[in-house]
């Protein structure tokens, strides 16, 4: 069966709400629900953008169309800025999560500067099908909508976003439960459909954020026991014990 609008708007009022009680987690500091919340919230977004998109897809370059390509331009530069953060909330150590923030704010910072830049200019002379020289669009494709994102050095983004969603986590202390539940997520919803479903590069990613509610509801507080690997007590090396 095909993926639907209807799918799209329902997995988004779901992830909105596990947003919502993932920040009222009152037993995290504010930055740490807040980070976790931030994440599942990013996400719900994109499956706003496709739901809308399904009624103008293929009008490329104009319209509607045009300005929710936009959207999703932006939307994916932002993503290392949205998981990365969240991922390091796991971690023992206590710089894990300011750190981490650093780092994914440099990297969607690059990544919306590519997006204003020429999308002529491509490492290598490289011809990317998802990112790169070609025309925003957000197309039909055989199942699911798919994107056409316009941007410079379209390689250096597609892979800095796909080390931001699925192997970044493991740059932290004792966090390797998480970022394995979620390297394992992201590389079989980015691949798997396309050796399995024969769909292109820009479709295989929209139906990454199609799976991305069910998969960073991981973030949500009745999880955090499961993907936490120790418990440490105040802010020394001291496993809490049972």
């Amino acid at each position: 069966m095909c993926f639907s609008a209807d799918m799209s708007l329902g997995l988004g009022v779901i992830g909105m709400a596990a947003s919502g009680v993932t920040f009222l987690d009152k037993t995290e500091t504010f930055w740490v629900r807040f980070a976790r919340a931030y994440a599942i919230f990013h996400f719900s977004l994109m499956e706003f953008i496709q739901y809308f998109a399904y009624p103008v897809a293929d009008q490329c370059g104009y319209g509607f169309n045009l300005y929710l390509s936009e959207m999703s331009t932006y939307h994916i530069a932002l993503q290392a800025l949205a998981i990365m953060p969240a991922l390091a909330t796991y971690s023992p150590d206590k710089t894990a999560l300011k750190r981490a923030t650093l780092i994914g704010a440099s990297l969607s910072f690059t990544f919306l500067i590519c997006s204003f830049l020429p999308n002529t200019w491509q490492l290598f002379g490289a011809t990317p099908n998802f990112i790169g020289n070609m025309v925003s669009c957000l197309f039909m494709g055989t199942y699911h909508i798919g994107y056409h994102i316009s941007s410079a050095f379209g390689t250096y983004v597609t892979h800095g976003s796909l080390f931001a969603l699925a192997l970044s986590g493991f740059l932290w202390k004792n966090n390797w439960k998480i970022a394995s539940y979620h390297c394992f997520m992201a590389l079989m919803t980015l691949f798997m459909p396309q050796w399995v479903l024969g769909v292109s590069t820009g479709e295989a990613a929209a139906i990454y954020c199609f799976y991305s509610i069910p998969t960073t509801i991981s973030f949500m507080p009745y999880f955090k026991n499961f993907f936490t690997v120790h418990k440490y007590e105040n802010n020394q090396n001291i496993p809490l014990k049972n």
